[in-house]
């Protein structure tokens, strides 16, 4: 097994649904214990972009993951879509050109890939 510094998983979450993304963020935790080197992103499009909104339930679960190391990136094509700007955003999250575009680069660089979800 490979060194978990030399380890890189890009997780993708689109979903809305309240188990999905309580599942992510144990999901997360749960690498981190495992794996405490691992470089971790988490990225968020489509119907995931509640999540990292100001008034996201999930914000202070977010705050701490990202306290822990784990880049939180939004889509900027979502955004758009949505007529979000970064101000709706929680202060801690990046935002990307496209988060699918995102997903292609890392798997071309060798990052492992996870879908949030059940």
């Amino acid at each position: 097994m490979p060194e978990a510094q030399n380890l890189r998983v890009v997780i993708q979450l689109s979903d809305d649904q309240v188990g999905v993304q309580k599942a992510v963020i144990g999901q997360i935790a749960n690498l981190r214990d495992a794996l405490n080197e691992i470089k971790i992103e988490l990225v968020i499009h489509s119907r995931g972009i509640g999540i990292v909104l100001k008034d996201s339930k999930w914000q202070h679960h977010l705050r701490k993951i990202v306290e822990d190391r784990v880049a939180i990136l939004v889509c900027r094509n979502t955004m758009d879509a949505h007529n979000f700007s970064p101000a709706d955003l929680l202060d801690f999250v990046k935002v990307i050109p496209s988060a699918v575009a995102h997903l292609v680069v890392r798997q071309s660089e060798g990052w492992s890939y996870l879908k949030a979800g059940f």
